[in-house]
């Protein structure tokens, strides 16, 4: 089984590939990713202006624009 990865440039990246270049790019760009999840994972969960249920928080949002 061959696992292909959308890289942000839409080049397909083989995570079987043998390549070492395309392995540490593959290995990068996931560390980019993770990281990036990291920082924001979250960034909301103190907050008291707004309700903790995410469903109530998107029903307020879309009553302004009735």
């Amino acid at each position: 089984m061959t696992a292909f990865i959308h890289h942000e440039d839409d080049q397909s990246l083989d995570s079987t590939a043998k390549d070492p270049a395309k392995d540490n790019s593959l290995a990068q760009a996931r560390k980019r990713r993770v990281e990036a999840l990291r920082r924001v994972a979250g960034i909301w969960a103190d907050r008291t202006d707004i309700p903790a249920d995410s469903l109530t928080y998107q029903s307020e949002l879309r009553s302004e624009w009735r």
